[in-house]
Formats: C-alpha cells, sequence, structure tokens
C-alpha cells in the first residue's frame, strides 16, 4: 500500500473546512445564547426558586461572579445547541470510511443516544432537582436562612443535568455490549443483584434523608438498568444467528 499525498491533502482539507464551519456556528450560538442568558438562566433557577422560602433568593459574593456565571451558561448552553451540527460534521468525515453495518451502527447510536440523553437531563430537571433541593432547603427555620450561592447552584445542576444524561445512556450501552458479544447473553441478569444495589446507593447518596424520595429516584433508575438488562438479551441471538 503506497501512501496518496494527494489523498491525505484532500482529508486535511476537508477537516480544516468542517472544522471552521463547526467553530463558526458555535460562536454564533454562544452569541445568541449570551444575548438569551437571562431568559436561559431564568429556566435553570425555575426548581430552586420553587424550594426557596418566599422572598428569598441567589447571592453572590464575587464581583465578577455573576458576570462569569452568564458567560458559562451562554458557553454551555452554545455546545448544546451547536451539537447537531457538530455531530453532523464528525459523521461525514469519518462516515466514508465505515464499512455499511458500521454506519448502521453509528446512525443508531447518534439518534438514541441523544435521544436517550435527553431524557435523562429533563428527568433529572424535573423529578431529581426538585427532591434534593426540597431536602437541602427543609433545614430552613426560624434560626436559619438559606443563602444559596449563585456558582454553587450553577455548577451543581450542570453536574445533575450530565449524570442523569449518562446514565439513561446505559440501556443503549448494554444493548450494544450485548449484540455485539462483548458480554455473555445473560451478563446483565446474572449481575441485576449487584447493579440494583449501586443504583440504590447512589439514589440514598442523592436523597439521604427522605426514604420516599430515595425509591422516587431508585425506581427510575432500576428499570433503565432492567430495560437495558432485556434489550442486551434479546439482542444477543440475533448476532448468534448469523454466525450460523
Amino acid at each position: 500500500m503506497t501512501f496518496n499525498l494527494a489523498l491525505f491533502e484532500d482529508h486535511l482539507e476537508e477537516l480544516r473546512r468542517r472544522l471552521i464551519v463547526c467553530f463558526t456556528t458555535v460562536v454564533v450560538a454562544f452569541l445568541a445564547c449570551y444575548a438569551l442568558s437571562g431568559q436561559i438562566i431564568s429556566i435553570l433557577f425555575y426548581p430552586v426558586r420553587q424550594a426557596l422560602p418566599p422572598g428569598s433568593t441567589l447571592v453572590f459574593t464575587a464581583l465578577p461572579e455573576g458576570f462569569m456565571a452568564y458567560l458559562k451558561v451562554a458557553f454551555w448552553s452554545s455546545l448544546t445547541l451547536s451539537s447537531p451540527v457538530l455531530l453532523y460534521h464528525t459523521w461525514a468525515f469519518v462516515a466514508p470510511g465505515l464499512y455499511s453495518h458500521e454506519k448502521a451502527m453509528g446512525r443508531r447510536l447518534i439518534l438514541w443516544g441523544s435521544g436517550l440523553f435527553i431524557a435523562g437531563a429533563l428527568f433529572g430537571y424535573w423529578v431529581v432537582m426538585p427532591v434534593v433541593l426540597s431536602i437541602t432547603l427543609g433545614y430552613v427555620s426560624q434560626g436559619l436562612q438559606a443563602l444559596p450561592r449563585l456558582q454553587n447552584y450553577l455548577v451543581f445542576i450542570l453536574k445533575t443535568l450530565l449524570t442523569f444524561g449518562l446514565l439513561f445512556e446505559l440501556p443503549f450501552v448494554m444493548a450494544m455490549a450485548g449484540r455485539s458479544g462483548i458480554v455473555p447473553k445473560d451478563f446483565f441478569k446474572r449481575h441485576r443483584r449487584y447493579a440494583l444495589i449501586a443504583l440504590f446507593i447512589l439514589a440514598v447518596f442523592l436523597a439521604p434523608t427522605d426514604m420516599f424520595s430515595q425509591l422516587l429516584l431508585f425506581l427510575p433508575l432500576a428499570l433503565v438498568y432492567e430495560t437495558g438488562s432485556r434489550l442486551a438479551g434479546w439482542l444477543a441471538p440475533a448476532k448468534e444467528a448469523r454466525k450460523q
């Protein structure tokens, strides 16, 4: 096999062109998100405002903290808004070098992975955040006043959305592991007990003082694992059948 310099230069030129398009998209999206950062922050603050006592609000203790919070929100929002364009150009660059079955798997990965991540982030926003905030801010009394810091809250909610977005990817990852033969057909079924214990520990960590809240968090996580386990078992025989 000989090295084709012209082909290599064509690939570099295509990569450069796609990187410029992606960078421009992120910059434009950042400017748009910064212009709308007030509305975006209002959406992110909705769970904590519902949990705070009447008249309470978030505070910041450093002069640039408010400005930096707006920049961070605009940056992460711009990446989220630009992600379809980034995924498309990444896929368009690598797809010509893939086999047909690899292309099909890649399309499923992007479609299902994106959908499950969004579902997990919404679950974290609508279910997890209200539960956790109601517990952590439930100690407000006549002698205690809640003054949550702006920077800490933003880091907390972004981590929560990211964590549950990734957790909801679990069924797809398990299904692909079973489909590709990385794990045996009944691997997840045999290890269900340990997985459920780990998920319950996670629920206890997120809601340490309320058993009802722990169950409220644990049941969807257990359902996510059970879905992945069944998908992995269901898809594994298809691969075995093709080998025969």
